[in-house]
Formats: structure tokens, C-alpha cells, sequence
């Protein structure tokens, strides 16, 4: 079987569309529960933004910051699993 090579028209609506998806989602922002406390994160960074003791005030928070930035929020449960997730927040 002869072996095609793989090319990507980056001008191409689709793949341009898809690339910006991705970029956009690595700048999103996560509340996680971490030990005691609600921390407020984005997706492509380790540390965290801020931490609360209430998953409600973390939610506002990194709400505030989703909206700023354009990108979307997940909210995860205490077991780590997405419960929420609000994209448009402008």
C-alpha cells in the first residue's frame, strides 16, 4: 500500500476553524476541587489563579475571567467529573 503524505491547507475554513477551537480551549478556565478548597485555573497552565472555600465564589470568579478573556469555563464536581460548562459569555 503506497503511503500518502499527510498535508494540511492551514487556509482552509475547516482546518482553520478547528485550530482556533483548540487554541481557544487551551486558554479556558477550570474550577477544580483540590484538597479543601475550590481552585480557579486555565487549561494550559499548572498553577493555580486563585483558590475559595465555596465552589459558588470560585465559579463567579473564573467567570469574570472567561468572560475578559472569550474563552469557556468547565466547572468540575468534587470528583473531578464536569458539571457545568458555559461557552458565549460575553
Amino acid at each position: 500500500m503506497k503511503k500518502i503524505p499527510y498535508k494540511t491547507d492551514q487556509n482552509h475554513p475547516a482546518i482553520r476553524a478547528y485550530s482556533e477551537a483548540v487554541e481557544k480551549g487551551q486558554g479556558s478556565y477550570h474550577v477544580v476541587y483540590r484538597g479543601n478548597e475550590w481552585i480557579v485555573m486555565r487549561a494550559d497552565s499548572q498553577k493555580p489563579r486563585r483558590a475559595f472555600t465555596t465552589q459558588g465564589d470560585a465559579s463567579v470568579y473564573a467567570q469574570d475571567l472567561a468572560r475578559k478573556m472569550g474563552t469557556a469555563l468547565f466547572v468540575h464536581g468534587m470528583d473531578g467529573k464536569i458539571v457545568d460548562r458555559r461557552d458565549n459569555l460575553s
